[in-house]
């Protein structure tokens, strides 16, 4: 369940912003002859219905329809006392409370001959299966491919976000340290996840590498466990829907600075002086997950590299939000 506050801010996040998404993936949606296309979201996997509506889940799940005419219509997995709240939350048309999604799907889409899918071969199958059964003269085709394409580049909109969501994960990094000097990871989860929250953080995933001399794995710890001399850090922070990542090594000489100075030749595959070549990780929002590996970023693309080298024998892992353009893949602050 998401724990941040979800509010809709239209002076953030324009509506015609919203309605200029809707439009160009309709335009796509009606060139390959879709009737509809349908985005299943939930906890997990709120990332393309939230760019097209800016609606972001708590817990529950539901499917946008997204028609040939017309607003987006929502059917979700909650009872009629919360459609309110996500209308105040978002920018879609009717707002369908069910407990039988599949089912009233199928009804809403009768007639329809060509349907697009979001990630078909994810839609839970207590949803598509009555989808299926109800539209038996239809045909549900994969749509991921059409709505990567038109997922990028990014607006000026989600790059003022993401970049404000780089800023805030920067600044609560920076700021645990102004004071102490952390030795366990709950207290310094709670130095960094604390201050980003109330400064309008949707979400904070705070992740370790605890120990670098014998691990070199992020990941999310439960409970609390004492630092190594040199271990990882890893935030990753939501901000209206957009996620960034921004991870750095501590224990041993800061080198995020360096990397992200040196960041396009090290992209571009060239061993760079004192810092070799690096393992190299890239993700994007690519569909409904935040965040996607990739082997390469699309253009006008907002999104992270991953990076892990070794010097002098020591492993450093550093996390850099990057914005892709006009050729060059550089640091998004």
């Amino acid at each position: 369940m998401r724990r941040g506050l979800l509010a809709w801010d239209a002076g953030e996040v324009p509506a015609a912003v919203l309605d200029a998404r809707v439009e160009k993936t309709r335009a796509a949606m009606i060139a390959t002859g879709f009737d509809a296309l349908l985005l299943y979201n939930n906890f997990p996997r709120p990332a393309a219905v939230s760019w097209l509506t800016h609606f972001v889940p708590y817990w529950s799940q539901g499917v946008l329809v997204l028609p040939a005419v017309g607003a987006p219509e929502y059917f979700v997995s909650l009872s009629k006392r919360v459609a309110g709240w996500i209308a105040e939350t978002s920018h879609m048309g009717e707002i369908v409370s069910t407990p039988r999604l599949g089912a009233d799907l199928a009804k809403r889409l009768g007639g329809a001959t060509k349907i697009g899918v979001l990630e078909l071969n994810r839609l839970p199958g207590g949803i598509a299966q009555p989808l299926i059964a109800g539209l038996p003269a239809a045909a549900l085709d994969d749509a991921t491919d059409l709505f990567r394409a038109v997922r990028h580049p990014a607006d000026d909109t989600e790059v003022a976000i993401s970049r404000k969501a780089a800023t805030l994960a920067r600044d609560c990094l920076d700021g645990a340290f102004e004071n102490a000097d952390y030795r366990q990871t709950a207290a310094l989860t709670a130095a960094i996840e604390g201050p980003a929250r109330l400064a309008g953080a949707e979400e904070v995933i705070v992740e370790f590498a605890p120990d670098l001399a014998g691990d070199t794995a992020l990941r999310r710890i439960d409970g609390d466990i004492v630092l190594g001399d040199r271990y990882a850090v890893r935030v990753s922070l939501a901000c209206k829907g957009h996620w960034i990542r921004l991870g750095r090594t501590y224990g041993a000489e800061r080198l995020d600075d360096w990397i992200a100075g040196s960041l396009s030749p090290i992209l571009d595959g060239e061993s760079v002086p004192g810092l070799g070549s690096p393992a190299v990780t890239l993700e994007a929002c690519m569909g409904s997950a935040p965040l996607t590996a990739v082997t390469e970023l699309p253009a006008g693309a907002v999104g992270t590299a991953n990076l892990a080298l070794s010097v002098g024998g020591d492993v450093h892992l550093v996390s850099i939000p990057v914005l892709s353009e006009d050729g060059t893949v550089s640091p998004l602050i």
